[in-house]
């Protein structure tokens, strides 16, 4: 057994697949193979092989077979937490669920992670056990390395049955065009969400099916993920049984996430983040309130996680940094009017008085080398 120190190199802005990098001299001579990444398309019936390791670091292994590769479909979280959509996972006959790690196939080769996506729903935790397929670890090691972004349409896709589509007024001939494209499938791709303040809100709407990227058929989320990543695509879409040709700009994402918070009354607070956008369709504007200590002044006057500041004594605070500006010289014991809005856009009022003494301000700022505390100036 082997321990080494690494650090996070970079995170799938719409996947949230994390990628460790490491000093490969610190392995030393210790007999260690690089894994193989198979670019195989894994399909039901295929035999694996599941290995990974237990939570007390065991290593573990067992022989199994493809159930499915199917969407994977979460709940909306309503702590705004990552939720991952527009993506088809593995699912195994009698599949491990006591431990984590890839899944191989005969020759050795990785052919899909096999690992917990946790979700919440009415009010309770929970986690299903899937794979991701080795085509998106390639594409992601690739990008890394290349240093490009990753570009996203930002918008959720359900699949609709060629049957339905027909019913939802699709004409022929783009029937037999995408039943052509996947036959065994027979499906199209209709948008079910959409990221606001993205380029996609303003053109693109709920319902719309989306057709062809830059002239090039599309039915599944991996094809579509694969043509727009470029800054702009010509997306032929189905509204209102006509056809429609929309030059759009894609978003260019990056894989650092939050990198400045404010620690203020005992709360944690950070600009909004994309999955606010995503899940529930709010703009990223003024200051969103990640977390809150009990027993802070963030507790005792209900500024709770969840929600936005997005006026200080009736000064708008679009961001952080505008919002650091503006209580930079308030004193310990002084009170503010914050102008709020929760999750589900409801505007709530708090008077809130500070407490410096036991709840001081600071500000935490990823640099290049690492996370550092500095207190407001």
């Amino acid at each position: 057994r082997l321990q080494i120190e690494g650090s996070v190199r970079y995170i799938h802005p719409v996947h949230n697949l994390a990628v460790i990098e490491y000093d490969p001299t610190l392995i030393g001579d210790t007999p260690v193979q690089s894994a193989v990444l198979s670019s195989h398309e894994i399909e039901a019936g295929d035999a694996v092989l599941a290995v990974g390791l237990k939570i007390d670091h065991q290593v573990a292994h067992q022989r199994s077979i493809v159930a499915s590769v199917d969407p994977i479909n979460l709940p909306l979280s309503r702590t705004m937490r990552f939720r991952d959509a527009n993506l088809e996972t593995v699912d195994l006959v009698n599949p491990p669920v006591d431990f984590e790690g890839v899944l191989v196939d005969e020759d050795g080769r990785v052919v899909s992670t096999w690992s917990s996506f946790a979700y919440t729903s009415g009010g309770e935790a929970g986690e299903i056990y899937r794979g991701v397929p080795a085509d998106l670890l390639i594409e992601l090691r690739e990008t890394v390395l290349s240093e490009r972004p990753t570009y996203s349409l930002e918008v959720e896709l359900d699949y609709t049955p060629l049957f339905a589509a027909r019913k939802l007024g699709l004409d022929e001939a783009w029937l037999e065009k995408l039943e052509a494209h996947s036959p065994q499938q027979r499906r199209a791709l209709r948008i079910s969400r959409i990221v606001a303040a993205s380029p996609a809100a303003d053109k693109l709407k709920n319902g719309d099916m989306i057709l062809a990227i830059d002239g090039n058929v599309v039915s599944s989320f991996r094809e579509l993920e694969k043509a727009v990543q470029k800054k702009r695509v010509n997306v032929t879409v189905w509204r209102d049984k006509k056809e429609l040709d929309l030059r759009l700009d894609t978003v260019a994402l990056d894989g650092h996430g939050i990198d400045h918070m404010l620690s203020w009354a005992g709360a944690m607070l950070q600009n909004p983040h994309r999955s606010m956008s995503a899940q529930r369709g709010i703009d990223p504007i003024g200051v969103y309130v990640a977390f809150f200590n009990y027993g802070s002044p963030a507790t005792r006057y209900g500024l709770y996680a969840g929600r936005r500041i997005v006026a200080v004594n009736g000064v708008d605070t679009p961001d952080l940094d505008s919002f650091i500006e503006l209580i930079r010289t308030v004193g310990d014991q002084e009170s503010l009017r914050l102008k709020t809005i929760t999750w589900n856009d409801s505007v709530e009022i708090i008077t809130l008085k500070l407490d410096e003494h036991y709840w001081p301000t600071y500000e935490i700022r990823r640099s290049a080398d690492g996370w550092q505390r500095r207190p407001i100036a």
